[in-house]
């Protein structure tokens, strides 16, 4: 019995493979075009391998478990046909949703399901739809229960040669090659292939960078190309910018971006980081600075691009750079980019910085304080080798020895207790987090004698003048501040992880403090309008506004970790929750007994999907106003 019921679920998977792939025809025109051999036959592969393996995973598991249990033969079947719905119908709802949003289901969605503009367009369909996927629902039923009873009769019949198996190799093969074609692919900066995966539905296919280096089978110093022009404007999923860039130069001041990793707002102060902290009294500083994310990839992401996290793997797939790259590359900047911690990982030289020609990722160093030392020290040999001749700069640099905990152990430590590392087995809700708080003020305090060298070099060769200084970091760093066991990063959304401070300092912006909230996303349209001289409207390139501009501001700032997001506002943080809906906390992370504020949910979901490349109308069934209208 146990054997023909598996051989039986093995065609019934099988018959599934094929029905998941039939669910995408519908929307197949919405698809790019394979346009080369290679990309053809890399989909072949694909379509060969995910469709059976979704079958195997959303079917054969829940099946095997049922089977072990001997349960009687008519509720297997039943169970079998219950799954098999459930898949299939799964797919088709992902795929109206592709033909709404150009995105396949994910943690993102739930908030546009759920927050307004997929709120209004799913409540706004019209009954013939609703009438019409009901009767897609049954059909799937009937179907699926013809297929289980004729596959369990295939299983139980004998045969003298087993295609099962040979089946299940050729299977095997197509797997694997799709998956380490994907991993080679990626691992050569080969967006052709890698910008596939936002093709189908749940395909996650693996990556091997780190390996491939380590085994020096690849090395990202050569294989990085210069040019990402090989997609078609069609193949992007996102349209960015949404109009061409209109800029004049004129004041073109230099420009220096300084990130220090995981410095939290309430550590700009007069102790931790005294020079900083004297800068920022003949500068603007904003209090109220917020990050878009609580981790360094969306940080960084939003300060370069203005965009939110959703984003990042659209821009990711297809190497999309900056529009303030491009435009600082356009108005014939010297980029001076020093990193303390790689820019492969994340893959901000696929991103933020694709196309920069002679761009070092990685900074030689044992250590993230060796590495903070390198860059000042490289900083200041650029800043000596210019003449007044030389065009305007943009300077970058990325300080990791806080993330790290790190300084130099020549270095006297002015707090005190201090940990000699940080154990991480040992927080718990109750750890004493001083000593861990300390070491983490003594690694600012180091930094913050770096910074100063390079301000101080700025101001002694007369170019603080005429330089626009923003200084900042990617996110903040939490030491159970709340009291929940909270501890580092990427774990929450309380001012701890994502309220920043932001000094900028520049000859037409004075200097004092503003009260008004701002955050990353205002990052590039300041530079953009402010120092480069673009016209374009801000909302054509990003979801922020000129740090300066202190009305029409938003009430709340969306923020993002790896698979979560959430919405930041004064006096509360609204979670969109993986299973749906919403749950909202204060900014010390204790439940609120409030509703969500819809409105707010549904201007931020609208504006997720701002830049994405969305059909005309939908494909099943008539939808009333929002696939055409356009997302503020």
């Amino acid at each position: 019995m146990h054997t023909a019921a598996v051989r039986g679920l093995g065609w019934y998977c099988l018959a599934n493979a094929v029905l998941l792939k039939l669910t995408t025809l519908y929307y197949s025109d919405l698809v790019p075009p394979a346009t080369t051999a290679d990309v053809q036959f890399y989909r072949l592969l694909v379509d060969l391998s995910h469709w059976l393996f979704l079958a195997l995973v959303f079917i054969g598991l829940p099946l095997l478990a049922l089977i072990a249990t001997r349960l009687p033969r008519a509720w297997i079947l039943a169970g079998a046909a219950l799954c098999g719905s459930a898949t299939v119908f799964l797919l088709v709802f992902d795929g109206l949703v592709f033909t709404q949003y150009r995105m396949h289901l994910g943690s993102y969605v739930w908030v546009l399901l759920f927050g307004g503009s997929g709120r209004e367009t799913l409540y706004s369909v019209a009954t013939t739809a609703w009438m019409t996927l009901l009767g897609v629902f049954a059909v799937v039923v009937a179907l699926q229960i013809l297929l289980v009873r004729r596959c369990w009769k295939l299983g139980a019949a004998r045969v003298r040669y087993a295609p099962g198996a040979w089946l299940a190799a050729g299977w095997a093969c197509a797997f694997v090659s799709s998956q380490l074609w994907h991993v080679w692919a990626d691992a050569k900066y080969d967006v052709r292939i890698t910008a596939q995966s936002s093709v189908y539905p749940f395909y996650s296919p693996r990556t091997a960078k780190r390996l491939l280096r380590k085994l020096e089978l690849v090395n990202p110093e050569d294989d990085r190309p210069q040019d990402w022009g090989e997609l078609s404007v069609s193949d992007h999923p996102l349209i960015y910018p949404s109009v061409d860039m209109q800029c004049v130069p004129s004041a073109r001041p230099n420009i220096l971006l300084v990130i220090i990793d995981a410095w939290r707002a309430d550590q700009l102060n007069p102790v931790t980081t005294p020079a900083l902290h004297r800068f920022a009294g003949t500068s603007t500083t904003f209090t109220q600075h917020i990050s878009a994310s609580n981790s360094t990839r969306i940080g960084i992401f939003s300060i370069f691009y203005g965009l939110m996290g959703n984003d990042w793997f659209p821009i990711l797939r297809t190497q999309t750079s900056p529009v303030l790259m491009r435009e600082l590359v356009d108005q014939g900047y010297e980029l001076a980019i020093f990193g303390s911690a790689p820019l492969v990982q994340p893959e901000f030289d696929r991103t933020v910085f694709s196309g920069i020609d002679d761009i070092r990722l990685r900074t030689p160093g044992d250590r993230p304080h060796v590495r903070d030392r390198r860059i000042t020290a490289d900083m200041l040999r650029f800043l000596d080798g210019r003449t007044p001749q030389s065009a305007p700069f943009f300077g970058f640099l990325w300080y990791n020895s806080a993330h790290a905990f790190d300084f130099p152990t020549d270095k006297v430590e002015p707090f005190l207790p201090s940990k000699q590392g940080v154990n991480y087995f040992a927080l718990n809700r109750t750890a004493d987090a001083t000593p861990y708080f300390n070491r983490y003020r003594n690694a600012l305090h180091f930094i913050d004698a770096e910074v100063a060298q390079v301000l101080d070099a700025l101001e002694s060769r007369g170019d603080l003048e005429n330089t626009l200084v923003l200084i900042t970091s990617d996110h903040g760093q939490e030491f159970n501040d709340t009291g929940k066991n909270y501890w580092g990063h990427n774990s929450n959304f309380s001012p701890y992880q994502v309220h920043v401070p932001l000094i900028a300092r520049w000859k037409n912006w004075a200097a004092g403090s503003v009260p008004y909230m701002t955050s990353h996303y205002d990052l590039a349209p300041s530079l953009l309008t402010e120092a480069l001289g673009c016209t374009t409207p801000p909302h054509a390139y990003s979801h922020g506004l000129p740090l300066m501009q202190s009305t029409h501001r938003p009430a709340f700032v969306p923020v993002f970790d790896y698979d979560q997001m959430g919405v930041y506002q004064a006096d509360r943080i609204t979670l969109v929750s993986r299973f749906g809906g919403f749950e909202v906390y204060s900014h010390h992370y204790d439940p609120l007994d409030v509703e969500a504020d819809l409105e707010i949910m549904e201007q931020v979901s609208r504006r997720m999907l701002h830049f994405s490349r969305r059909p005309e109308a939908p494909k099943l069934g008539a939808v009333r106003g929002a696939p055409g209208a356009p997302a503020n």
